[in-house]
């Protein structure tokens, strides 16, 4: 049977979604602080990048998920069924990952926040790369010059490590 992957994605976003609603509920004081971005980043995204340069940013959406606005990442979100080989990761050659951390990386930099891909692949627990080391806690693994963490060491940063403090 065939698996509809626009569908498969959009799962995959509103599962992340949950998981960091969850995750920041205490700061946030409310439950749903993230949600999936009905647009999935492309009002500004990909071939329309050139939107930010005509269009006001005061209320744009870029990426994923749509996140508080003082949340310091923009996130993208990606479940593929099958993940890349170890030998592609190692030759630093995955034509997915590069095109992927292409669209993070642009609609990082067309919003002023850090960029964060996480990934999800069958069987393979969720994983983000980050432009950006975390300090003092070893990436998993290089890829160019992207590192890598699970998703859940990512998320056991202290809460102010993802936002900016609003005045």
């Amino acid at each position: 049977m065939a698996v509809n992957g626009k569908n498969k994605g959009n799962t995959f976003e509103r599962k992340v979604a949950k998981l960091l609603s969850e995750r920041f509920a205490e700061y946030l004081g409310i439950e749903s602080g993230f949600r999936r971005n009905p647009d999935s980043g492309s009002y500004f995204g990909g071939s329309n990048v050139q939107r930010s340069q005509t269009h006001s940013l005061d209320y744009a959406i870029f990426g994923d998920l749509i996140c508080p606005r003082n949340f310091v990442y923009s996130i993208e979100c990606k479940h593929y069924k099958t993940a890349p080989s170890l030998q592609s990761i190692l030759a630093q050659e995955v034509k997915q990952w590069d095109d992927w951390l292409e669209q993070a990386q642009q609609d990082s930099n067309t919003s002023g926040k850090k960029m964060a891909l996480i990934i999800k692949y069958n069987n393979v627990s969720e994983f983000v790369l980050l432009a950006e080391p975390i300090i003092g806690i070893t990436s998993t693994i290089n890829y160019k010059q992207y590192f890598t963490y699970k998703l859940g060491t990512f998320l056991d940063l202290p809460t102010e490590s993802f936002f900016t403090v609003v005045t």
